[in-house]
């Protein structure tokens, strides 16, 4: 017996239904606050690729941030330097470094600090659990008195220039259900599409 017309059809569609499978949840929409389209943001772009991941961040202003943060650690950010990290950071002149640099560092970032922290996704906004990262998101005070005089002027165009960043954003922790662990990111607003620039990144533990 041969089927009807209106079998066939119906023997279609339900075969086409079936090789096309459930259809993936939807994400929801782009929250409104900006912490929180960082979080948003930073979850599309790691599920996407690390071209993605890396076209958040603003290189310039990375290697600006990093150098600065390296002197503030010699004074006394971090408490136990050994005396070849002291080293190592005394010999910093204020030269940011170049964003070539940073991008590079950041993209070895991508598997194994962002995908680790990202994981299948459900990320959401937190504090940072680190007083370290916390601390990223204030202002830098002002360059001690005893601090040498030929290096003062690089330094303090650097301070006042990642004030000016950190004046217009902050520091967000991120943590994800479909991951583990969590990271702290510095973030600043810009006249882009997306609202804002990533300008450093760190590991904020379990």
């Amino acid at each position: 017996m041969r089927p009807s017309a209106a079998g066939l059809a119906a023997l279609a569609m339900t075969f086409a239904a079936g090789a096309c499978g459930p259809k993936a949840p939807a994400r929801p929409p782009r929250p409104a606050t900006l912490p929180e389209q960082v979080v948003y943001d930073f979850e599309t772009a790691v599920l996407t690729s690390k071209d993605a991941f890396t076209e958040l961040f603003d290189f310039v202003e990375v290697g600006a941030f990093e150098i600065l943060l390296r002197r503030y650690d010699l004074l006394g950010r971090l408490d136990d330097l050994t005396d070849a990290e002291i080293a190592d950071l005394e010999k910093d002149d204020g030269t940011p470094y170049p964003p070539e640099r940073e991008k590079r560092n950041v993209g070895n970032f991508y598997r194994r600090l962002a995908q680790r922290t990202v994981g299948t996704g459900g990320c959401r906004a937190e504090t940072p659990r680190w007083a370290y990262n916390r601390l990223m998101g204030q202002p830098f005070e002002e360059l001690p008195e005893d601090f040498p005089e030929e290096q003062r002027p690089a330094y303090e165009t650097l301070r006042v220039r990642v004030n000016a960043q950190l004046e217009k954003g902050g520091v967000i922790g991120i943590r994800c259900d479909g991951g583990t662990k969590g990271l702290a990111l510095v973030y600043s607003t810009r006249e882009n599409a997306r609202g804002y620039d990533i300008i450093t990144i760190y590991d904020d533990g379990p």
